[in-house]
């Protein structure tokens, strides 16, 4: 697989006491190889019947690139813009029944994509199938649909060195895939592997560990993606130049400094807090210009369970405490916060801290023990988590908005929500969590829906398994593509940049602690004022209710 480098190291910044290495990411573009794709196609009989051009189309001098142009049309009634791919797209298509004419019809293990988004930087697809029946290891109970996802990658983001990750023997797979690699990663089995200059990625979410009658087990899923690669066939996809970076993503970042807005750096998570003794991931990237997920500010970031202020237990300062094992996100009846923690106007939650490498119970191959958080936790200050004793409590009525253009990928039912973006020289997938999944079905945002940058996509949520299973927050996380597939990278700088430009203030990066972290309240009087990160409501046309 050929690729040619770039890397860009943005400006350099200083605030407060701390350095700052604002950067974009480093991105490779692989050298498409479709002289091999076209050959390929000019040997199969199925593509060579499929329908002439249209009367009036001007054939090119190359025969095979006209079947490739006859082979889009065809499947484009099915598969959007497939024509959009830059890279050969790769899908479980019956070619024999296209070539006759009729619809496009996919293996029938699988169906149709449910979803599919082709563009710049290549391609993404996601199937459905059910669940073995016959696996010992699922207890008996309504059918368990698994999900396939399959992405064919014009650049890949280079993160360095990862932690964590298991490499599988690929068995049945060899002859068909010489180079393929099986690889347990950040909770799905992952199938790697190269094909006409090209870095396709298949991955089923998956438990790898002992056999559980409640999750679905790794080994049941290889017999599926083995059947699922065996299928695979050149579905479209068009030779085009290839995209670069965008601009520099710290662009607008505003030159005012906040006298409220401050955070601690990157992988400066709370003290005792990182898995193994080990802490944060000091990434400075800027992964993309994105708008700011929550609507409206004041907001923080904070650990959702080793600085639980809602849960009344603790003060503002004490940064070890740790949730109560089994305690509810609320004040005690009758208990009301002491005033101390409520300064006029209210808690305005600064200093941000980072809380991507958390100890939690996920993979996360960008923190130091491959163990971390996955995402970060914000949430509105205008309001105490759930309390009993505070009657207009509105957490869950601050909106959240789409931070870029994208497409939907999401199941009916589904707890996370993920927003794709394929654009020129940027791939990215953004995962928004704890939103009532009820709700978002209520409003349409399942695979294939458009949203826009700043549209309306639901409300801060607390459910988790459950309503109430949670505290009132957003759970925001980021991926990239990158040799290893699907990576999740840590968005705190993307998300104070992205905060900047909601406030229009730059932030201060406070200095990096040695040793426990100080209390919120700085020498500098952070607190002051928080009326410049007030943004205001949004209008009513754009913000639905969602009372019931």
């Amino acid at each position: 697989m050929r690729v040619s480098w770039i890397a860009s190291f943005l400006l350099l910044l200083t605030t407060g006491a701390a350095a700052q290495e604002i950067k974009a990411p480093q991105i490779s573009y692989l050298t498409m190889e479709w002289d091999a794709a076209l050959a390929a196609l000019g040997d199969s009989e199925a593509v060579r019947r499929l329908p002439p051009l249209p009367a009036g189309a001007i054939a090119s001098a190359t025969p095979n690139l006209d079947l490739l142009t006859r082979l889009n049309l065809a499947t484009g009634k099915v598969l959007p813009h497939i024509a959009a791919s830059p890279v050969p797209v790769l899908l479980p298509l019956n070619l024999d029944t296209l070539s006759r004419g009729e619809s496009a019809e996919f293996v029938s293990d699988f169906g149709a994509p449910k979803f599919f988004l082709a563009g710049p930087a290549g391609y993404d697809a996601a199937f459905t199938t059910a669940a073995p029946t016959a696996s010992k290891r699922l207890k008996k109970g309504p059918p368990r649909d698994v999900e396939i996802h399959v992405s064919g990658f014009a650049l890949l983001y280079d993160l360095g060195k990862r932690a964590g990750g298991e490499e599988k023997p690929p068995t049945g797979l060899q002859a068909d895939f010489p180079d393929i690699r099986r690889f347990y990663f950040e909770g799905h089995m992952r199938y790697l592997f190269e094909r006409h200059g090209v870095l396709y990625g298949v991955s089923i979410e998956c438990f790898d560990g002992r056999s559980n009658s409640k999750r679905f087990h790794c080994n049941d899923a290889h017999g599926i993606a083995v059947r699922f690669l065996k299928a695979l066939t050149i579905t479209g996809g068009m030779p085009q130049p290839a995209g670069r970076a965008p601009g520099d993503p710290s662009a607008g970042r505003p030159d005012v400094i906040s006298t409220a807005f401050t955070y601690y750096p990157p992988g400066e998570i709370i003290s005792g807090t990182g898995a193994r003794k080990q802490g944060g991931h000091s990434d400075y990237t800027i992964y993309s210009k994105i708008r700011f997920p929550l609507a409206e500010a004041p907001t923080q970031t904070y650990s959702q369970v080793y600085m639980n202020l809602g849960d009344c237990t603790g003060s503002t300062a004490d940064f070890q405490m740790k949730q109560r094992k089994g305690a509810p996100f609320r004040c005690p009846f009758g208990k009301k916060v002491a005033a101390a923690e409520m300064p006029s106007g209210g808690y305005n939650g600064y200093p941000w801290r980072d809380n991507f490498c958390e100890v939690r119970g996920f993979f996360v191959g960008q923190c130091p023990a491959g163990i971390g958080h996955q995402g970060q936790d914000i949430v509105p200050v205008d309001c105490r988590l759930s309390s009993r004793d505070w009657d207009r409590c509105d957490r869950k009525e601050h909106p959240l908005v789409a931070v870029r253009d994208g497409v939907v990928l999401r199941s009916p039912g589904q707890e996370g929500f993920l927003i794709v973006t394929n654009v020129v020289g940027e791939h990215l997938r953004f995962r928004y969590l704890h939103m009532n999944p009820k709700l978002i079905d209520a409003d349409g945002f399942v695979s294939g829906r458009v949203v826009r940058e700043g549209d309306t996509i639901g409300r801060v949520g607390n459910y988790a398994g459950r309503e109430g299973g949670t505290s009132y927050h957003l759970h925001f996380d980021m991926q990239v593509p990158t040799k290893d597939g699907w990576v999740l990278v840590n968005p705190y700088m993307t998300l104070v940049l992205a905060y900047e430009r909601l406030i229009g203030a730059r932030g201060t990066q406070l200095p990096r602690q040695t040793k426990e972290a100080p209390a919120i309240e700085t020498s500098s009087g952070t607190r002051a004022s928080i009326a410049e990160e007030r943004t205001p409501s949004p209008t009513k046309k754009k913000t639905r209710s969602r009372s019931r």
